[in-house]
């Protein structure tokens, strides 16, 4: 049962990126700066952290691969750059102490680098033209804060999720 839950808590997670921006997004208020949620990806970092790494992996290549067809018109940035964050991210926590701080630290490494990565591809591509401090400032920042208070407020449940599948 809990192995068909984690899909499909995944999959809300990702369909709840797009509601969430309709509801909070910065244009409504008058605000300049991007806010870019990537809850599907906070909860691929989380399995990372507590599964064996190719479920981060297969999860970040199939939502990756979701995020490309729906919101971008290039096929495989965000499904290599989630997959390989998700990688990297197992990685890095089989060397550090998992508890709340480490992964809510972990988590934002993550999504700092799926937004460097997409930023420096489609920058190589030359698709974004944006400069590397209104990205900073106008995008990454706000899109950390969003995604840590996802991450806050999902750890506890997620995790004990995670560790009755795992066991």
């Amino acid at each position: 049962m809990s192995r068909i839950l984690l899909p499909f808590i995944t999959y809300i997670a990702f369909l709840a990126e797009s509601t969430v921006m309709q509801v909070l997004a910065p244009e409504h208020y008058g605000w300049d700066f991007l806010i870019i949620p990537h809850f599907a990806m906070v909860l691929i970092i989380l399995m990372s952290c507590y599964l064996k790494p190719s479920f981060g992996i297969v999860y970040g290549l199939i939502f990756g691969l979701f995020a490309d067809l729906i919101y971008t018109d290039l096929i495989g940035v965000y499904m290599f750059s989630t997959a390989l964050v998700a990688y990297f991210i197992a990685v890095l926590s089989r060397y550090l102490f998992s508890n709340f701080f480490v992964t809510i630290l972990l988590s934002i490494l993550g999504v700092a680098g799926l937004e460097f990565l997409v930023y420096g591809l489609n920058s190589l591509i030359g698709i974004a033209d944006v400069k590397m401090a209104d990205f900073f400032y106008d995008r990454l920042l706000p899109t950390l804060i969003l995604n840590a208070v996802f991450t806050i407020i999902v750890f506890y449940p997620f995790a004990k999720l995670l560790r009755k599948i795992e066991g």
